[in-house]
């Protein structure tokens, strides 16, 4: 502690810095309308359907009511009404994206990494060598390696599904958020509770993920400490064939903001996706537009009670961050091709120390039909 004290002049300058830097971007919208003739457009599964192919007319029933327009080369639907709007060879049924939600009446402490995939809208199971959907899912360190022996139940305290994270941060999507913390993964009305400021420590080391630590652009020369008291959710995928990409959204919640900025004390949320991506030297694919890491040294830190933050501190109330800084929600988006199978490990750990604590939220998984979808992560349009 007393190298914390050491260093908190010189952080509490650069908070600043960063926090007049901070902004958000603007997600691309995924996914096009329903089919209207001719070749229809692939729809985003969470808002709209299209026939795939068949006969022109409105026999059989689609994904909804009414009469469907007419295309190029229409759908036919199933049983009985009238058919949904028709296309070409267009998208893909809502349906054949799994349920639209799967995660009510999960319980905070549940600790089954399939319901942790489930309060994130991660729903169907692939149920064959070939089907899509979730393969596997586990509980893991952040490097990948099994929860060591004896710490198990100080390791589930990181982790934890919330109906709602204070009053002003109910799900993105769904019944249930997915939360990772390097301390206690529990509100302050929650059994269990651990204020963040003062540090809930599981005892344990374990090495950074793939790639890690490295450097944040925001602050030259300044490398993380050692890892400390991380949890990770990690799921094996197989995409459907007419997915394009993906995409989930989180939001980060940190103690070490505003004064350990610029430090070894780097607490992270890292999104590690293999194979990695193109063009990339490790599978990070949540970052801000200057390339810096989800940390107390990302852009994105708008939530605090500051006047330089320009989300307030609305997303902070009754969370046992009051005092401290979280980015909001955002959306982290990625290629890739319809029929992969991937892996991607959510997780959050301290950096340098065990004395103060971060946390992130997850929620909203979903498959996007967008065409060049890339990798990015942006502020949502509400």
């Amino acid at each position: 502690m007393h190298n914390r004290l050491a260093l908190s002049t010189l952080s509490l300058s650069l908070a600043s810095l960063l926090a007049l830097a901070a902004c958000g971007g603007t997600v691309a919208g995924g996914g096009g309308d329903d089919g209207d003739g001719g070749t229809g457009a692939a729809p985003d599964p969470d808002t709209s359907s299209s026939s795939s192919s068949g006969t022109p007319g409105t026999g059989g029933s689609g994904a909804t009511g009414g009469t469907g327009d007419t295309g190029g080369t229409g759908g036919t639907g199933g049983t009985g009404g009238s058919g949904s709007s028709t296309g070409g060879s267009g998208g893909v049924p809502v349906d054949d994206f799994g349920p639209p939600k799967c995660d009510d009446n999960l319980a905070l402490d549940d600790a089954d990494p399939y319901n942790a995939a489930k309060a994130i809208e991660i729903c169907k199971t692939a149920e064959g060598p070939n089907a899509w959907g979730l393969i596997e899912a586990k509980w893991t360190l952040p490097d990948g390696s099994a929860i060591p022996a004896g710490y198990e139940a100080n390791y589930a305290l990181g982790h934890g599904i919330y109906d709602t994270f204070g009053p002003n941060v109910p799900p993105r999507k769904g019944d249930r958020i997915l939360g990772l913390s390097s301390g206690a993964a529990r509100r302050p009305t929650d059994p269990n509770y651990s204020a963040p400021n003062g540090g809930f420590a599981k005892g344990y080391q374990h090495a950074a993920p793939d790639g890690f630590p490295k450097p944040s652009p925001a602050c030259p020369g300044v490398i993380s400490g050692q890892p400390y008291d991380g949890v990770a959710l990690e799921v094996t995928l197989r995409a459907p064939n007419s997915a394009l990409g993906f995409a989930f959204d989180f939001t980060y919640y940190t103690a070490e903001f505003p004064t350990w900025t610029c430090s070894s004390f780097n607490d992270a949320f890292v999104a590690l996706l293999s194979p990695t991506p193109a063009g990339q030297s490790d599978g990070n694919i949540s970052f801000d537009s200057l390339g810096n890491i989800i940390s107390v040294n990302n852009v994105f830190l708008d939530a605090c009670n500051q006047p330089t933050c320009s989300l307030g501190a609305g997303p902070l109330v009754d969370t046992g961050y009051e005092n401290n800084g979280a980015t909001g929600w955002l959306t982290t988006t990625a290629p890739i091709n319809g029929g992969d199978v991937f892996t991607l490990r959510f997780t959050t750990y301290d950096n340098g120390d065990a004395i103060l604590d971060s946390a992130t939220l997850v929620d909203h998984f979903r498959w996007t039909t967008q065409p060049n979808s890339v990798v990015g992560t942006f502020r949502p349009m509400e």
